[in-house]
């Protein structure tokens, strides 16, 4: 069974936390594709300037895509915009099962996932087609996906990852759902919302304790042998702001983006976990996960 190490950096005990509400979870909604408070917009919507310089590397044309539970976003950072796509449908064109979370390879090829199974998305209208059921144990749900760059996981190829609400994660076949059990989150931390990976920085991810009332920004490195180390960062708070159920995260130029599920975009700080609020003008007033390809641009 792979291990973990948990390393934590100096002044996270100090963090005041304050209230002790529980962090709303997801919750599929029943009979198809919506969701409470999932009002996307068709229109363009233009966010404040969040300091990204334009793309000096050739990939402007890469896009970060988000997601409520039943609409498909995308959001350019190079122009500041975010567009809906349109709401997920099966193939008969009805609402799909309501979506948990996304990832996306180095071809920005999107995978999402439901309560149980594992799709492919068409990013042109959201038409999304069935991979294969999740072999995990009843009530596991993949809270946290992404695509590992190469040579993270497997040396000779992406490996797409997803964290259980159980705090346990997965290697995930994308040719057939089939998953394979690599650990578990330490010390009674849980996966918050998502993971992203990026060639050259690693993984990162929101994780939490049952009752905090902030997320906790955390780099994940993998191992060849299915072993990892979880180093946190630090709290994603701003201020007396806390921010809590970032359930998408991306990353682009100097920053990981978090979006949350009360539709706040929020730009996070690599090196300490701070966070600042972009905008709330997303389209949205919940997002349930977000990813970018693993060849995201860096920029330092």
């Amino acid at each position: 069974m792979a291990f973990l190490r948990l390393v934590f950096l100096l002044g996270l005990a100090g963090v005041a936390v304050v209230g002790c509400t529980e962090q709303v979870r997801r919750v599929p909604v029943p009979d198809g594709g919506g969701t409470i408070d999932d009002v996307g917009t068709d229109a363009p919507i233009a966010l404040h300037d969040v300091g990204m310089s334009p793309d000096t590397n050739g990939l402007s044309d890469v896009i970060i895509y988000a997601h409520s539970s039943g609409t498909l976003f995308s959001f350019s950072p190079v122009t500041t915009t975010v567009t809906s796509i349109g709401p997920f449908t099966d193939p008969t064109g009805a609402n799909a099962d309501p979506m948990i979370d996304l990832a996306i390879d180095s071809a920005q090829n999107v995978f999402t996932s439901s309560a149980t199974d594992l799709y492919a998305v068409n990013v042109t209208n959201a038409h999304v087609s069935r991979i294969g059921t999740f072999d995990v144990a009843a009530g596991e749900q993949f809270y946290a996906l992404t695509f590992l760059a190469r040579g993270e996981l497997h040396s000779d190829r992406e490996t797409l990852v997803g964290a259980t609400n159980m705090g346990a994660y997965y290697e995930i076949d994308p040719t057939n759902a089939h998953t394979t059990h690599l650990g578990q989150y330490p010390g009674s931390w849980l996966s918050s919302g998502d993971l992203v990976s990026v060639q050259g920085l690693g993984t990162y991810a929101t994780i939490r304790h049952n009752g905090d009332t902030h997320d906790t920004l955390a780099q994940i490195t993998f191992a060849t042998d299915g072993s990892s180390t979880i180093r946190v960062i630090g709290p994603i708070v701003e201020g007396s702001t806390e921010y809590r159920s970032v359930f998408g995260l991306a990353y682009w130029g100097r920053s990981v983006y978090g979006f949350s599920s009360t539709g706040q975009l929020i730009a996070i700080d690599r090196m300490t976990g701070a966070g600042h609020l972009a905008t709330m003008d997303t389209g949205t007033m919940q997002f349930w996960g977000a990813g970018v390809t693993t060849l995201a641009p860096i920029i330092i």
